[in-house]
């Protein structure tokens, strides 16, 4: 191989990356099908997520600005809390919400790759959702919706383990 400089004894570029590895798995032809099949299916469930949190963000947003133009409106100084809540929960949805979308697009661009980032990226998401939803949403901590909106996404965190384990073989 030659230098890419005049210079001899200048290091050779680096920048170039190598083959790839003859012993480098892969997955099964059966195992690349069931990947791209739960990897639309995550995508699609976190692109759908996201996109109904960020509504469910938003009229919870009107919704407490709401109180608080009431109370400012009948002379009432509303907390200094009240207001901390209100923009932590608002930030802390709108994030989830636009990461959902995002890594939703994300997993559905990736369908016939094995690349393993988008799928860490939607347990992470998921587990944020559980946890907001659990702990900032108004109600009883057993409310039927919170309960099924943390085991839905406690299931999609499972099935995406399942996708991260398909069995790789020795590409040949």
């Amino acid at each position: 191989m030659q230098s890419q400089t005049d210079q001899s004894d200048a290091v050779e570029r680096l920048d170039v990356r190598p083959s790839r590895t003859a012993d480098a798995p892969v997955l099964t032809r059966h195992g690349a099908m069931r990947s791209r099949h739960w990897r639309f299916w995550l995508g699609l469930f976190e692109l759908v997520s996201g996109l109904l949190t960020c509504w469910v963000t938003v009229t919870r947003a009107a919704t407490g600005i709401g109180h608080l133009r009431d109370m400012a409106g009948s002379g009432v100084e509303p907390p200094a809390e009240w207001i901390a809540y209100v923009f932590a929960v608002t930030l802390g949805f709108g994030v989830v919400s636009i990461g959902g979308v995002a890594i939703g697009i994300w997993n559905i661009a990736t369908l016939k790759r094995t690349a393993r980032s988008p799928l860490i990226a939607a347990i992470v998401v998921s587990a944020a959702s559980i946890v907001l939803t659990m702990v900032f949403i108004d109600g009883p901590l057993f409310d039927p919706v919170k309960i099924a909106w943390a085991a839905l996404h406690a299931v999609v965190s499972l099935w995406t383990v399942g996708i991260l384990r398909l069995k790789k073989v020795p590409a040949r």
